[in-house]
């Protein structure tokens, strides 16, 4: 049936069809960030109940902020028609589109355009991305330090250090997910394998350092949390405005989500980076090991913790796991995306090399190759890669 003459999709003027592994992808995607969404529902009716009040404004606070910044951007902001032009239907049109947005409806909107009609991902990537950073990444730090202050002691009922557990597992999954899917987002084709390990190592990047903040916060509590937030942000700051990438205004917000992970994909060049991948990963590297001898030169703090000592001492483990995998499988991922450097604003299309895709050097096959991008891109007639 299949003999013959069969037109592509140049010539019939479809899109280019969506990779088996980039649907299943977003479907992945989509569960990972309902399951997300609802054990953090779950974890603030959980503080409301036992009076938790600083864990209950903490978590609730992250998430309406999360909902909120989302829904802006899609409604007002990058997401939506500029005004006056054609497509703008003015705030009657936009106010709908901003509370199916904060009721987590849009997203479902997105991720069925995207399967079922071979949609563009750009806005489910976005949201998901939004989603990852600006309320998983967060929240596994403040459901950490609640698990580690309050879940393990006789105060907390029998089921809330299981569903913190749970929660902050999501949350690891969610920010590495989604920021493994804004890296196949920027690039015009990319391979599965390269999506996973990504996805990988970022996990074990918001692992390790949530996990560390929160066994620092624990030992230094009350103050110690905010102080190592605030001392961060200002590095952060500091980093931005001398790189110099971003305008001040821009490193203002984006140095918030920098305190916990690093955001921009890695096959940026560096001077498309707001903090470069080599200044920040040095700056992680010297507050982990100052904020170890803290935590070792306490150590018979944590010892004398009867009732949470197994917390404690399951936490620092996790941390010390999660950072050797970080900088294990971060050179391998880190000599893929050189090879493969990408401008921010993909200018270069006339350079030879901007030819050569992530689907080479034996990471996946043909059928592996990503359609994602701004725009999805097609193969011309001789079989050749589009520029990246």
């Amino acid at each position: 049936a299949r003999d013959g003459f069969q037109p592509c999709a140049l010539d019939t003027g479809a899109a280019t069809p969506m990779p088996r592994w980039e649907r299943n992808l977003v479907v992945a995607a989509l569960v990972v960030h309902v399951v997300d969404v609802g054990l953090d529902l779950l974890v603030v009716l959980l503080f409301l109940a036992h009076m938790q009040w600083g864990f209950f404004f903490g978590t609730a606070g992250v998430i309406l902020w999360a909902w909120l910044v989302s829904s802006l951007y899609i409604s007002f902001g990058g997401g939506s028609p500029a005004p006056g032009d054609i497509d703008d239907g003015g705030v009657a049109d936009r106010l709908p589109q901003f509370f199916l947005n904060f009721v987590q409806v849009q997203i479902f909107a997105e991720a069925y355009r995207c399967v079922f009609h071979n949609g563009d991902t750009d806005y489910f990537h976005t949201l998901r991305l939004m989603e990852a950073i600006l309320e998983s990444a967060p929240n596994s730090l403040v459901q950490l330090y609640a698990l580690i202050v309050w879940a393990g002691t006789g105060d907390a009922p029998e089921g809330a250090g299981p569903l913190l557990r749970l929660s902050v597992f999501a949350s690891f999954v969610s920010v590495g997910l989604g920021l493994a899917m804004w890296e196949q987002k920027v690039q015009f084709r990319t391979s599965s394998m390269y999506v996973a390990a990504v996805a990988v190592m970022r996990a074990f990047e918001i692992a390790s350092r949530a996990l560390t903040l929160a066994i620092f916060a624990g030992l230094t509590h009350p103050y110690g949390f905010w102080w190592a937030l605030l001392i961060d942000y200002g590095v952060m700051l500091f980093l931005i405005v001398r790189h110099q990438s971003v305008q001040f205004t821009y490193g203002l917000f984006v140095a918030l989500p920098l305190v916990l992970v690093s955001l921009e994909p890695l096959v940026w060049r560096r001077e498309d980076h707001a903090v470069p991948k080599d200044s920040y990963y040095m700056v992680r590297i010297l507050e982990f090991v100052l904020m170890w001898v803290l935590i070792i030169h306490k150590q018979d703090t944590v010892d004398a913790k009867v009732d949470s000592r197994a917390v404690w001492l399951g936490c620092e483990a996790l941390a010390l796991i999660s950072t050797l995998g970080l900088y294990v499988t971060l050179p391998f991922v880190w000599r893929i995306a050189r090879r493969h450097e990408l401008s921010r604003d993909v200018a270069d299309w006339g350079e030879d090399d901007a030819n050569k895709g992530l689907h080479g050097h034996g990471w996946n096959s043909d059928s592996d190759l990503s359609s994602s991008g701004s725009d999805r891109m097609q193969d011309d007639q001789d079989g050749e890669l589009p520029p990246e």
